[in-house]
């Protein structure tokens, strides 16, 4: 019988690349939360509170860190979700059949996930009322970028992996600056007009570990509030 080398081993192909948006997020603080006595007692629904949230941003419902506003489902495909440790990863595909995100679709993305963002403590008070703990992540950072992925499958079963630069790259800008809750790279090809109008701006992110200089957007008012010497080391104003 031959000895086992690996516990998993993909097939010998990864699919044709994908036009994809990496949606990555992270909770602060959530390993103080997880060391706390009986902690593990909580931290499912206090997960499920944060994954149901984002969750309707994607597939649509009631959003109710907004007021109760009920909102459609985006049109997309979640091709991928996974738990991260301390938040989580998806892999957004345009819709079944296309080759493209709709008009407007990425646009939306953004905006919502900038509400969620900032209304993130409507989230947590909503999940205190079942998790009688203290000291529960109080603010989430999202990552964003798009690019071509590629699927590795694993041999005997099901499931799949997914990898590209899209995903490194939301996973550096959602650590990028601790003081934003959200980075979107460029890259998801946002209208000037559109970016402006919500609120938006671009800059260069010029210390992302890793990456050349990134053309990235973020909320023009958490820039406006960061202290001087944080701007200058790690962004650039465009010309």
């Amino acid at each position: 019988m031959e000895s086992q080398t690996s516990t998993f081993s993909f097939t010998g192909k990864a699919s044709y690349p994908k036009n994809a948006v990496a949606l990555l997020y992270d909770l602060e603080g959530f390993s103080r939360f997880f060391n706390q006595p009986d902690v593990q007692d909580y931290v499912p629904a206090f997960l499920n509170y944060v994954s149901a949230a984002v969750g309707v941003n994607l597939f649509g419902g009631e959003a109710y860190w907004a007021h109760n506003a009920t909102i459609a489902p985006l049109e997309i495909e979640v091709a991928h979700e996974k738990f991260t440790g301390d938040g989580a990863l998806y892999i957004l595909l345009p819709p079944v059949g296309s080759s493209d995100f709709p008009v407007g679709t990425l646009q939306h993305l953004c905006n919502r996930i900038w509400t969620l963002k900032n209304r993130f403590a409507a989230v947590v008070n909503r999940a205190l009322e079942t998790v009688p703990v203290v000291e529960v992540p109080r603010k989430i950072r999202f990552g964003l970028s798009r690019g071509s992925v590629y699927e590795l499958r694993t041999q005997g079963t099901t499931a799949g992996e997914y990898i590209g630069f899209s995903l490194n790259l939301a996973s550096r800008l959602q650590k990028y600056c601790p003081e934003l809750g959200f980075i979107a790279s460029a890259r998801l090809m946002l209208s000037d007009r559109e970016i402006a109008r919500h609120g938006f701006m671009k800059v260069v992110a010029t210390q992302l570990r890793g990456f050349a200089d990134e053309i990235v957007l973020i909320d023009s008012v958490e820039y406006e509030a960061l202290p001087e010497d944080v701007r200058s080391r790690l962004f650039k104003e465009l010309q």
